[in-house]
This record gives C-alpha cells, sequence and structure tokens, in this order.
C-alpha cells in the first residue's frame, strides 16, 4: 500500500512540474502581428520607426505615404483638428492619428504578444512598474507604450516625445 501511495505522489509531482515547465506559446510572430517585437524593431523604435509597416515618425510622413502601401482606410474619425484613421492588417487594429498640419504624429498597433516577451525584449520599463496594465520606455526622442489589452494582446502605442526649447 505504502507503494502505491509514493508512486502516486511521484506522478503527481511529475505532472505539477510538467505543467509548471509549459512555455506560453509564442505569439509575437510575423504571421499573427504586423509588428513583431525582436532586435531590429527595438532598435527601429529608438530610431521612430515601426518595423514592417509604412509607419514612422523620424520624418514627417502623411497620409498619402501609408496609403500608397496599404490602400485606403477602413475607417476615420474627426476630432476636428486631429483625424484619427483605423486599418486592419493581419487582424490586428492599426490607429493612426494626425494633425491639423496633415502629418501623422502617433501610431497605435494591437501586437499579440506576453508581458514576458515585452519584457524580455525591451528590458525594465522607464516608467511604471513591470507589473502594471502599461508598461513606458523612452527611446531618445520616442515614447513607447505597451496598453495591455488581454493576456496575450498589447496595444504598442508610439510618438515623437516635444523638444523643449
Amino acid at each position: 500500500m505504502k507503494k502505491w501511495s509514493m508512486l502516486g505522489w511521484w506522478i503527481l509531482v511529475v505532472l505539477f512540474l510538467n505543467a509548471c515547465a509549459r512555455e506560453i506559446p509564442n505569439t509575437n510572430t510575423e504571421k499573427d502581428n504586423v509588428v513583431v517585437l525582436n532586435k531590429e524593431t527595438v532598435k527601429g523604435l529608438e530610431k521612430g520607426i515601426l518595423k514592417g509597416t509604412p509607419l514612422r515618425l523620424d520624418q514627417k510622413i502623411h497620409l498619402a505615404d501609408v496609403e500608397k502601401v496599404w490602400g485606403k482606410y477602413e475607417e476615420m474619425q474627426d476630432h476636428e483638428d486631429i483625424h484619427t484613421y483605423i486599418y486592419t492588417k493581419k487582424n490586428r487594429r492599426v490607429v493612426i492619428d494626425e494633425e491639423e498640419l496633415k502629418t501623422l504624429y502617433l501610431f497605435q498597433v494591437e501586437v499579440g504578444i506576453t508581458r514576458e516577451e515585452i519584457l524580455q525584449k525591451m528590458g525594465n520599463p522607464t516608467e511604471g512598474k513591470q507589473t502594471g496594465e502599461k508598461l513606458v520606455y523612452q527611446k531618445r526622442d520616442y515614447r513607447i507604450t505597451f496598453r495591455n489589452i488581454d493576456e496575450k494582446t498589447w496595444n504598442l502605442i508610439m510618438y515623437k516625445v516635444p523638444q523643449d526649447h
């Protein structure tokens, strides 16, 4: 009887360790995302470029520049001085804000990724807590914010930080 009890406990321990050892599936792939967070993308973010998209803040771009690559937007919201354009790419929502001078200045892209993957690729956030709903990174002249949507989806928000005069 004691042998069977010990065998039962060993089976439970092995099952528990096996469950703990399983990794969360990697959702940060080109198949699932417009933007894949990797070393190259992080370097691009530091320069204001969202690799794999026509979106960039290192130079002035206009909606026509994006439309050349992605075509016409699916939805537009008019907020008087600011216009918001919405695309859906790879089942991910991409939101672009345009200022009154018709220059694009803020990008939001849904990314299939976990908190652990963000922290692994981006490091510790420059603002906020690693456990928060928002992870904020200041990369040179650009602010990159990851806002939690759900366990495996985050919204990457990027804009250029105004320079002090």
